[in-house]
């Protein structure tokens, strides 16, 4: 992946969607300003279970946090004049625009592409709706598992027996990953022409991307798709097992995923159990078989897995050779899992509020390093609103008759806390 060093990205979006695709930017060297504001700061502050009697209960949410390190806070009443007028005179200073409201959002405050080329001309636009910029359900709210429902995604996700699965919000993610490559190819015919670009990237739009598969299968072989558990195409047998773990709520549900992906990898398992006189039968020797036969590969292996640890089970894989087994707890229909090393993954990062706590960053390496994906904690809300709008040539005095009059501030405007 190439370094963003020298973009500067202005930051419209809240929850989970339109962050992942900024997120990604900013631990890539890119300088990302999330906007809030008092009124209506990013939902992921206000979702977290934090009690409002805790002090700086907004600043504690880890969602929040793991979605906008390396980004700077800003706050803008953009339902008054001068909150309208100061983001567009940030916008003139901004390579990129992403936001992920609902349309008629950004139509109430008179901010389309064409004011957007007004102040800046070569700027990219990323506008990310649930359904559209245009179309009868435009203005429809769209978290992840409503997408995931109309896109088809929820129909595949569960098992045979049950009602469709909400797959925990797949959907938020997947939309961020298409939009980024959406920009991708936007910065790069800005760069070969100096032309700004308008993107839409609908949230729908991306789930029918993952979801068509079932359409696929249908029209060139005439197979029905079906929920299959944690059961897959391309292994087998494939499932989630349980150990004799209890977990952090005093329940018997914790437990092992494993995917045997070859031949060679069940003969791998078997070894691992001892070889018993079910696993060595004939008829399990193919994938074929194994897949006609896994109700029954299940039983024997759940029995075997029940009365051993986690961390057994693993270290009797690891040895024989099946790599893709992992601990995992709350078992959730389609979820694959490969073990990935923790001190490379993960990294610890500081808040000002918070206690240092462990970070995902990204599976791949960069050009730009450096050693840290996450340079900085997630902002504070408004923590860098004097800088900004410094930046933007207001003085000090300017910047506290803002404050006053309740256009930025540190904390959210609601519950009775002050700004």
């Amino acid at each position: 992946m190439p370094s963003f060093d020298g973009l500067r990205v202005l930051d419209m979006t809240t929850f989970w969607a339109g962050p992942s695709c900024t997120h990604m930017l900013a631990m890539l060297g890119a300088e990302v300003i999330h906007v809030e504001s008092t009124r209506r700061p990013d939902g992921t502050r206000l979702i977290a279970g934090i009690p409002i009697t805790e002090d700086q209960w907004w600043e504690k949410s880890p969602i929040f946090s793991g979605l906008n390190t390396n980004k700077k806070g800003l706050t803008l009443d953009l339902q008054s004049a001068a909150g309208r007028e100061l983001l567009m005179r940030l916008i003139a200073t901004c390579d990129v625009i992403v936001e992920n409201f609902t349309p008629r959002v950004l139509d109430q405050i008179g901010l389309d592409f064409a004011a957007v080329q007004e102040v800046r001309p070569d700027a990219i636009m990323l506008r990310m709706p649930g359904f559209g910029l245009d179309g009868p359900w435009r203005d429809n709210p769209a978290f992840a598992y409503v997408i995931e429902a109309a896109s088809g995604i929820s129909w595949l996700t569960g098992y045979p027996d049950r009602n469709p699965y909400e797959p925990y919000s797949v959907g938020d993610p997947n939309a961020g990953v298409h939009a980024l490559n959406a920009l991708l190819l936007a910065l790069e015919h800005r760069r070969r022409t100096g032309q700004g670009v308008h993107i839409e990237a609908a949230m729908v739009d991306a789930a029918l991307n993952v979801a068509g598969e079932q359409v696929i299968e249908y029209s060139a072989y005439g197979a029905l798709l079906q929920r299959a558990g944690n059961r897959g195409p391309t292994a087998a047998p494939q499932n989630l097992y349980r150990t004799n773990e209890i977990d952090e709520f005093g329940r018997c549900d914790c437990w092992v995923a494993v995917a045997v992906a070859t031949d060679e990898q069940w003969v791998g398992l078997c070894d691992a159990l001892g070889r018993p006189e079910w696993a060595t039968d004939r008829a399990l020797a193919t994938a074929d078989g194994r897949r006609r036969h896994h109700d029954r590969i299940d039983e024997n292996l759940n029995a075997w897995g029940e009365s051993r640890s986690g961390e057994e089970i693993v270290e009797a894989l690891w040895g024989h050779g099946v790599y893709r087994w992992r601990r995992s707890c709350s078992p959730t229909a389609n979820r694959s899992c490969r073990s990935w090393p923790s001190g490379v993954f993960f990294e610890n990062v500081d808040h000002p509020v918070n206690a240092k706590t462990p970070h995902s960053t990204v599976p791949f390496t960069s050009t730009r390093g450096p050693d840290r994906v996450h340079v900085h904690p997630a902002p504070l809300l408004g923590q860098h609103n004097r800088e900004l709008l410094s930046e933007l040539g207001l003085s000090d005095k300017d910047i506290d008759e803002l404050e006053a009059h309740g256009v930025i501030g540190t904390a959210p405007a609601m519950h009775g806390t002050k700004v």
